[in-house]
């Protein structure tokens, strides 16, 4: 039910709609359009302009034929009173109208129409900008993939996604993770079909201020407001969603077929985009490949191949690499260069998927194999050059590195696992991960989404905490005897390193929400901390704080927390440093081409300030009078 009470949420506020039903107030407008007069007609041959029947073109009152030269006009065409200039790419200044072009049932606004080849079937809104193009062309009524399946994941089409221009991560995620209820389905269905209908539109459509230039080939679409086409291959059977505030950008020989383009979207340098959906803020450029996925907010593909995927939020490919049968719900992860996640079938079916925990790292030239689960691993590090077997994996911060062929009865083909490593010895990766996403995704993903600290992680690491607690001590584990290895190894010391990690984290995030409900309600300070722990409590995080151990007074869970705090800063910046340090000592020049980030050791200072702040509120409120 919930599903459907979203779907209804969205199709409330859609684009489309609202631009159907000003396309019906244009039509209801029509009725002040007239016939051209003798003298107008006369005035249009002489500018060398052509129609089978000019009885068919209709125009405003105060038109003006002098804005319409060397064209010529077939079927039913509405022309406006042209008046003033817009500016073409390059800053250059044109009056309105339509020079040098074939318009074929069209619906004109006050807009430029220069150099088109063929405009049919099309709605041109106003202070739009149509230069020189090969052809755009509408078909009839299209109902731009409404309602369409398409399959992510499993290739064989085991999940199915109902798909429209405005979707979002919420109802693609009910769609996938979430077991159908055929009620609740077939309601979902009926309410896209609605929809699909009452958009059904019989023009293709340029919105207004849109600028649409130097494109070879646009059939069956939707160019929204403010939209700039430049340069573009083709784009065929796609709506473009656009705004003034977050326009969208299609340039330089980009294909973009059969595809939904939400707002603020960028697709650029020979980029093909196929059978797709590219959710608000993407970018995908530089020849990259994405075909039948769904790209969430705030991603950015170059070079690389997505196929049949769902790909979350903040995902960055910024080399050449493939992603195939990924359901990547929580994002926020890397491709390296040469990354291969996608070992999908070797002479067998296509019918195996991966699915990367958040925040996941994949190096350099890692091979993949499918199928694989590390969902219960997100903020994992696959370390260069490794080659990952089917398996999967349950232990958050992970570093999976290559394995010891020397060790005795260890399979060589298993590479090696440190859980927590990521968390103990790469703080300065995860802040400034974290500064990025803020940067990424403000406005659109909050904080608590990307935060190391999100329910599912802590609850990912309670329970790998607790599967690390062994009766039976060894040098080396496997799955057979911690579960949630996979194919790799664990050594007895790493082991009692993770158990070490895992508690310092739940106790800094079991901490930071006692402070916080101290922050709240500062008259809970005279609570004892056992009844703070009790009110903290939830389903959520029980297991997390029943791990933890607190200090008897509050004063020492104040000090306790600073300490952590303390640690975790110097953590991050020992990271720098020791960056700094190795980079010195192999270039001479390196300090003066390594300028210091300051974006993010502003952002990281401002952080941790915040958290002082809080602590000495509640030190200030907790001294006697």
């Amino acid at each position: 039910m919930q599903r459907l009470l979203k779907l209804k949420k969205v199709l409330k506020n859609s684009i489309l709609a609202t631009s159907v039903e000003n396309f019906k107030g244009i039509r209801a407008g029509t009725a002040k359009y007239r016939h051209l007069t003798a003298d107008e007609i006369q005035v249009l041959e002489k500018n060398g302009n052509r129609s089978e029947s000019w009885d068919k073109i209709m125009v405003e009152p105060d038109f003006d034929p002098n804005r319409i030269i060397r064209s010529s006009f077939m079927g039913e065409v509405y022309l406006p009173k042209f008046f003033g200039t817009l500016l073409l790419p390059g800053d250059v200044s044109f009056p309105t109208g339509i020079y040098d072009s074939l318009v074929h049932n069209c619906f004109i606004e006050n807009a430029l129409v220069h150099k088109v080849a063929m405009l049919s079937n099309i709605l041109v809104r106003s202070s739009a900008v149509v230069q020189n193009v090969g052809s755009i062309i509408s078909s009839g009524k299209i109902s731009y993939m409404i309602g369409n399946y398409m399959h992510v994941g499993n290739e064989m089409g085991g999940r199915k996604v109902a798909v429209f221009p405005e979707i979002t991560m919420e109802l693609v995620e009910a769609q996938l993770f979430h077991k159908p209820d055929p009620e609740v389905t077939a309601a979902f269905e009926e309410q896209l079909k609605t929809y699909r209908e009452e958009t059904a539109f019989p023009f293709g459509v340029v919105g207004k201020g849109a600028v649409i230039c130097n494109t070879n080939i646009i059939r069956n679409s939707w160019i929204g407001a403010h939209a700039r086409i430049e340069g573009a291959e083709k784009i065929r059977n796609s709506v473009v969603l656009s705004s003034l505030e977050e326009p969208s950008h299609v340039y330089d020989s980009v294909i973009l077929e059969n595809s939904n383009v939400q707002k603020s979207v960028t697709i650029h340098t020979g980029a093909e985009v196929q059978g797709s959906v590219l959710m608000n803020r993407t970018t995908v450029a530089c020849k990259a490949i994405v075909k039948s996925s769904i790209i969430a907010p705030c991603c950015h593909i170059e070079e690389g191949e997505v196929n049949s995927s769902y790909m979350g939020p903040m995902t960055q490919m910024h080399h050449h690499s493939l992603l195939i049968a990924a359901l990547w719900p929580d994002g926020c992860g890397n491709l390296g260069y040469g990354a291969n996640v996608g070992s999908n079938h070797t002479g067998r079916m296509p019918d195996q998927e991966v699915m990367p925990g958040q925040g996941m790292f994949f190096g350099l030239g890692v091979n993949i194999k499918f199928p694989a689960n590390y969902r219960e691993s997100p903020f994992t590090l696959i370390a260069t050059g490794l080659t990952t077997l089917p398996q999967r994996v349950k232990f958050p911060f992970s570093l999976i590195r290559p394995g010891d062929p020397q060790l005795v009865n260890v399979p060589p083909r298993l590479n090696e696992i440190v859980p927590g490593w990521n968390y103990a010895r790469n703080a300065y990766a995860l802040d400034r991960n974290l500064y990025k996403y803020s940067l990424r995704g403000k406005g659109i993903i909050p904080s608590a989404f990307y935060s190391i600290f999100n329910p599912d992680t802590v609850h990912y690491v309670s329970d790998a905490y607790q599967r690390l607690q062994v009766s039976n001590i060894r040098d080396i584990y496997t799955k057979e005897h911690i579960d949630g290895l996979g194919e790799n190894f664990m050594r007895e010391r790493i082991r009692q390193q993770a158990i070490k990690t895992y508690q310092e984290y739940l106790e800094r995030y079991v901490l930071e929400l006692i402070i916080t409900l101290v922050v709240n309600d500062p008259g809970l300070q005279t609570q004892p901390v056992k009844e703070l722990r009790r009110m903290a409590t939830n389903d959520i995080n029980k297991d997390a704080i029943r791990v933890v151990t607190l200090p008897e007074t509050f004063d020492e869970l104040l000090k306790r927390y600073r300490q952590l705090e303390k640690d975790w800063y110097e953590r991050v910046t020992h990271g720098l440093d020791k960056d700094n340090e190795r980079g010195r000592q192999i270039f001479d020049d390196y300090d003066d081409a390594h300028p210091i980030d300051k974006g993010f050791t502003e952002w990281e200072k401002a952080r941790v300030e915040e958290k002082l702040r809080r602590l000495n509120s509640i030190a200030k409120t907790n001294k006697p009078e």
